[in-house]
């Protein structure tokens, strides 16, 4: 059943273990959304979601942990990336298990994928794709991290993870008009992002991108401002927030198959444990809904 409310998914890396099971959750219970907004991880994530392939994300976090090469301090030295994102975005999500293309562009949900511009150091969100790559190649955008992954060059853009400049994408799901919004968080509840101690570095590696180094510097305030948002929209009743009860063990950058298997069991449980009380956020949504045709900006 497709709700009257929209779905938002932050990123956080491996910590999206997390996302793969309360989206599984939601496809087991048949529940659907007019609009997904997505950043980081959570649009690899997202994107088997939104195209029906249920379990796709466990697989491809299976073979994740299982690849040594997949995270590799190693590869960081000789490559400059310490995830291997070809191994990721072209081994198995292009051809060990490809995203199901046809579906997810057919289907009447709307899929916004967030992404950082280098230049301007703002959100650029996209929600049309017009082949598998380049669907890919957005995916893999909003997921490469400053520092550990390469930028990605796409249509005149420099882009890098969207999670830098908009790490819970709720902004682009008010614009659409949509009066509900369902929030599925990688982080416990009260967390709050401090000031990174990498400046240094971020004015070094970016040096030929200042709003950019702007951006990381003042990130965490960004962070913390949507989460207070978010917090006054839930107390209002327009905001449903699905987030890790337990204290987390798993990092952005995990590989331990034990730590990423609990986690997405985690997910799933936490979602179903909601489950009534989500029904009856949905239930008393609005049954008309709007969104733009397309919010790229």
């Amino acid at each position: 059943m497709k709700y009257n409310a929209n779905l938002v998914l932050e990123g956080g890396g491996m910590r999206g273990a997390y996302t793969a099971g309360v989206l599984d959750f939601f496809h087991d219970q048949g529940i659907e959304f007019p609009l997904v907004t997505s950043t980081s991880s959570a649009a690899l994530v997202g994107s088997s979601y939104i195209a029906k392939q249920r379990g796709r994300n466990y697989k491809i976090l299976e073979q994740i942990w299982k690849n040594s090469q997949s995270i590799s301090f190693l590869r960081m030295l000789q490559h400059k990336e310490l995830f291997s994102m070809d191994f990721i975005f072209n081994t198995l999500s292009n051809d060990s298990f490809p995203i199901d293309f046809d579906t997810l562009s057919k289907t009447p949900t709307k899929f916004v994928i967030g992404t950082t511009d280098m230049n301007t150091g703002k959100p650029f969100y996209f929600d049309h794709y017009e082949t598998k790559s380049d669907l890919l190649n957005l995916i893999r955008a909003s997921c490469s991290l400053p520092v550990l992954a390469p930028s990605v060059s796409y249509k005149n853009k420099e882009l890098m993870d969207g999670g830098i400049s908009d790490a819970i994408p709720i902004n682009p799901s008010i614009a659409s008009g949509t009066p509900k919004h369902v929030v599925v968080l990688t982080r416990n509840q009260g967390y709050v992002k401090k000031p990174s101690n990498l400046h240094w570095l971020f004015k070094r590696v970016f040096k030929d991108y200042p709003n950019f180094i702007n951006l990381l510097k003042t990130r965490h305030n960004l962070y913390n401002q949507t989460m207070q948002m978010l917090l006054k929209m839930e107390q209002q009743g327009e905001v449903f927030i699905i987030q890790p009860q337990k204290p987390l063990k798993a990092s952005r950058i995990e590989r331990n198959k034990d730590k990423l298997r609990l986690l997405y069991m985690q997910g799933y449980e936490e979602a179903e444990n909601k489950l009534k009380d989500l029904q009856r956020f949905l239930k008393n949504s609005d049954q008309s809904y709007y969104f733009q045709d397309n919010i790229s900006s």
